[in-house]
């Protein structure tokens, strides 16, 4: 009698989340013949005899113990238990992906000894360290960022957005913190563009400042400080000719936005960055802007149309991409 071979454990963390990065990291895995498991089945004794077949991959982990909200004596077990896990990770698995999102968690200074203890000990950990865009501030092997959508989701709304009118011409979205610069961009945004935004401002002290800038400078600025549901940051998206982007330099590997703006088929306006220079390389339809003469840039901007956007972004990011990227990561 023929059995079929069993499939590939990967076991996978986090699980679940809100970033629907993971959910389509999953559905990559599933189509390169893995059988998915959450990252605490890795820990069951009987792996420990089957250590060379299983693979683990760790998004955000190195985030963890930066966590904020829990008391000291709850962050001290914590911290133990988080240390004591790393240490008995190759017990389980001698095949340990680390995907590196960031440079750092952003709520944490660079100089933390204990952020340099827990990346120490990942790298010592890791069998494999991946970023999501090539860096020369990391030694690692690179994956492509998944769009956020299926292709044939994509391929479907090429039709609708053919001829569809967008009503927004500048939109600015998500979690509102200081390294993503919105206050600079307020500074000196011109007072006869309107801007959407959308995002909430957990920092009150930070967001009351974004308001006196918009009060004091007169500004078009479409911003209330609260959470945005997904169906609602994606009708927007969908509905805007250009999404801005004004984070920091060095501030992280790649960025969430801008691969929600080009799933949805919008152009992409940033600030100076590597990630911007590298990105307006091989995009025509992401431009860097500046700050000293931004007036004039956002009144001769080029915009490109979003079928064209979203062809080029399925042919770069789409599913056989992202799927080839991440077998040349896990071929043993």
């Amino acid at each position: 009698m023929n059995h079929m071979p069993a499939k590939a454990r990967l076991f996978l963390y986090p699980f679940e989340h809100s970033n629907g990065v993971i959910a389509r990291l999953k559905e990559t895995f599933e189509d390169l013949g893995y059988e998915l498991y959450p990252f605490k089945g890795l820990f069951r004794p009987a792996h420990m005899f089957s250590r060379s077949e299983n693979w683990l991959v760790l998004n955000w982990y190195e985030d963890q113990p930066f966590r904020k909200g829990e008391g000291v004596v709850r962050r001290g077990v914590f911290l133990i238990a988080f240390v004591l896990t790393l240490l008995s990770l190759r017990l389980f698995s001698n095949k340990v992906v680390w995907v590196r999102h960031n440079y750092k968690p952003h709520n944490i200074s660079a100089k933390s000894h204990f952020y340099r203890f827990v990346i120490w000990l990942l790298q010592t950990v890791a069998d494999r360290i991946v970023t999501l865009e090539m860096t020369s501030n990391i030694d690692s092997s690179v994956v492509k960022h998944p769009l956020y959508f299926r292709d044939r989701d994509i391929k479907q709304s090429l039709n609708i957005t053919s001829d569809t009118q967008r009503d927004t011409d500048f939109l600015y979205f998500g979690s509102i913190k200081p390294y993503k610069r919105l206050d600079k961009l307020l500074s000196v945004w011109p007072v006869d563009k309107a801007l959407r935004v959308l995002g909430f401002c957990a920092d009150k002290q930070y967001a009351m400042l974004l308001y006196q800038l918009i009060e004091r400078r007169g500004l078009q600025v479409d911003w209330n400080n609260e959470f945005v549901q997904d169906e609602t940051l994606e009708q927007a998206v969908s509905d805007t000719r250009f999404v801005i982007m004004a984070h920091d330099d060095n501030a992280m590997i790649s960025s969430g936005t801008f691969y929600m703006a080009i799933s949805m088929g919008a152009n992409v306006l940033c600030f100076d960055s590597a990630f911007a220079r590298m990105k307006a390389r091989e995009f025509p339809f992401v431009k860097i802007i500046d700050a000293e003469n931004l007036a004039e840039q956002l009144s001769t901007l080029q915009y490109e149309h979003p079928s064209s956007v979203l062809n080029q972004a399925v042919e770069r990011y789409g599913e056989e991409a992202i799927r080839e990227s991440w077998r040349v990561v896990l071929t043993p």
